[in-house]
């Protein structure tokens, strides 16, 4: 197990099928936030089996949308912006080297769900293809600030990615998790289909 979820998972609520909008009260877009050590018996970060994606596909991984099913709340994307999560990329080349266009969207839980979208700003350098590791920053900066945005797992068939922000190397109280502010922190369950599969998304976090 590379993560657990701090508290009990709750009931998502649908609004409308344009988004998937969620209940605060049950956890809202279902909050991760450690990366288990159960087989540990010290809390060793990043745990020794931590590893990401192999025989990466990236043009596959950027050829649809991605919604979010649960993720690490940061300092970018507090749980007060839990709702209509997606994230889309393109190839494209830039200046200063990234090869990624990242669009994300975010809404405010609150009525009346005010966006939160990073519009073209976003951009991504690809570190190693193989394995699934990219940096992402806003594109006016050097390569140098950005952040690691790391393929965990990913099956295009099935329809799901788990993507770290880095390694998890920050000890907790029974695991390990990556940071909360803007460069190495976040973990995140992609799905393709935007409405949830409870199904699916439980065996996402079974494999982490």
């Amino acid at each position: 197990k590379l993560f657990e979820a701090q508290r009990p998972f709750g009931q998502a609520s649908f609004l409308s099928p344009r988004c998937a909008p969620w209940d605060m009260a049950s956890s809202s877009l279902r909050a991760v936030t450690l990366f288990s050590v159960a087989s540990l018996t010290a809390s060793v970060c990043p745990p020794a089996d931590f590893s990401t994606v192999q025989n990466f596909d990236l043009n596959s991984y950027v050829a649809g949308r991605w919604y979010i099913q649960e993720q690490m709340p940061t300092n970018y994307l507090p749980e007060s912006q839990f709702y209509c999560v997606y994230a889309e990329y393109t190839l494209g080349y830039h200046s200063l080297g990234y090869e990624v266009n990242v669009h994300n969207h975010a809404e405010d839980v609150a009525v009346p769900h005010a966006a939160q979208d990073s519009g073209n700003t976003l951009c991504a350098k690809v570190v190693d293809e193989a394995s699934g590791k990219l940096e992402v920053a806003p594109c006016s900066l050097s390569p140098s600030f950005a952040g690691p945005y790391w393929v965990v797992d990913y099956d295009e068939s099935a329809g799901y990615a788990l993507i770290s922000g880095g390694a998890p190397t920050h000890e907790t109280a029974g695991g390990c998790s990556t940071g909360t502010g803007t460069n190495n922190a976040g973990f995140w369950i992609f799905t393709r289909q935007q409405i949830r599969n409870e199904t699916l998304v439980t065996e996402v976090r079974d494999i982490a």
